[in-house]
């Protein structure tokens, strides 16, 4: 199921290019809070993503 999930987070930020942090927990109805903030530090630890604040939220981008 993390597989499946990081598949789907990638595609997500390939898509939109940019989504907030806040944002992402509604695209995954199946997983905790704490289960998305993993996926998203294990993707940004292996630089697939780019974890940026921009004022009082956080900003996933795709890495270049």
């Amino acid at each position: 199921m993390i597989q499946q999930s990081a598949t789907k987070l990638l595609a997500i930020v390939q898509e939109r290019q940019s989504i907030s942090l806040e944002e992402l927990p509604l695209c995954f109805p199946e997983l905790t809070w704490n289960q998305v903030f993993s996926l998203v530090d294990e993707l940004s630890r292996h630089a697939l993503i780019h974890l940026q604040r921009r004022g009082f939220e956080y900003e996933l981008r795709a890495r270049a």
